[in-house]
C-alpha cells in the first residue's frame, strides 16, 4: 500500500476522519498494528490480511477522497483477469487516527496477495513472493535457514527441494504470523514468544518463511 500513500501525499487531500478503531480493531491476526508497521497474517485456509500504518506529516488530507482511492483500487483488482474469484479482496478496516492512516485488506488466496502486491504495490519481482516453492519462477532463494524452535537447519539447496511447501519472502521488516506449521525462517528473522515474526529490514537481505 506505500505507493497509495505517496501518491496522496502528491494530491494535497484534507484528512479529517474521525477515530473509529478501537485498540483491539488495529490488529493483524494477534499483531497490533501500528505506526510505520507493515504486517501479515495467513489463516489455516490460506486467507491472507495485509495491514498497514502509515504516518501522514499533515492532517490535511480528504478522508473520502482517500477511502475512495482504496475502493477504487481493489475494485479495479478485482474486476481484472487476475484476481482469482470475483471479490478475491476486500477492505476490510480503514481509519486514521492521531495522523496516522490503518488499511486492513482481507484477501482470498495467497495467489491474489502475490498478484495484487506485485502489480498495484508495485513489489520488485526479486524482492517479494509468496505462493508455492516450485511456482516461484525465477525468484531466487538464498541463505541459511533454522526451525522456529532452532532444532533444524537447512540450506538454500533444501528449501529449493521442497516444492509443494509455500514460501513468503519480503524485502524489509514486517511483523507475521502464519496458522499452522512454520517449517523454516531465514536466520535474518526473529521469532517471539507468540510465535510473530519479524523480518529482517531492507538492507539486511531477503527474509524467508518456508510453511
Amino acid at each position: 500500500m506505500k505507493h497509495i500513500w505517496k501518491n496522496l501525499c502528491v494530491l494535497t487531500l484534507v484528512m479529517t476522519m474521525a477515530a473509529g478503531f478501537t485498540g483491539c480493531g488495529k490488529k493483524v491476526g494477534d499483531i497490533k498494528l501500528e505506526q510505520g508497521m507493515n504486517a501479515v497474517y495467513i489463516d489455516e485456509d490460506g486467507e491472507v490480511s495485509y495491514g498497514v500504518g502509515e504516518s501522514f506529516g499533515s492532517d490535511d488530507y480528504d478522508e473520502d477522497t482517500l477511502e475512495s482511492y482504496i475502493h477504487d483500487e481493489v475494485a479495479d483488482y478485482n474486476k481484472s483477469d487476475r484476481a482469482s474469484v470475483g471479490n478475491a479482496i476486500e477492505v476490510d478496516k480503514f481509519d486514521v487516527s492521531d495522523n496516522v492512516a490503518y488499511l486492513v485488506l482481507k484477501i482470498a488466496t495467497v495467489y491474489d496477495f502475490n498478484e495484487y502486491l506485485r502489480e498495484y504495490n508495485k513489489e520488485d519481482e526479486d524482492g517479494f513472493y509468496a505462493g508455492q516453492i516450485s511456482d516461484r519462477g525465477s525468484m531466487k532463494i538464498k541463505g541459511d535457514f533454522i526451525s522456529p524452535d532452532k532444532k533444524k537447519t537447512a540450506t538454500s539447496s533444501d528449501i529449493k527441494e521442497m516444492g509443494d511447501s509455500d514460501i513468503l519472502i519480503l524485502n524489509g521488516e514486517y511483523q507475521v504470523q502464519i496458522d499452522g506449521d512454520v517449517k523454516y525462517i531465514s536466520d535474518n528473522c526473529k521469532v517471539g514468544e507468540d510465535d510473530i515474526i519479524t523480518t529482517a529490514k531492507a538492507e539486511d537481505g531477503l527474509s524467508y518463511i518456508v510453511y
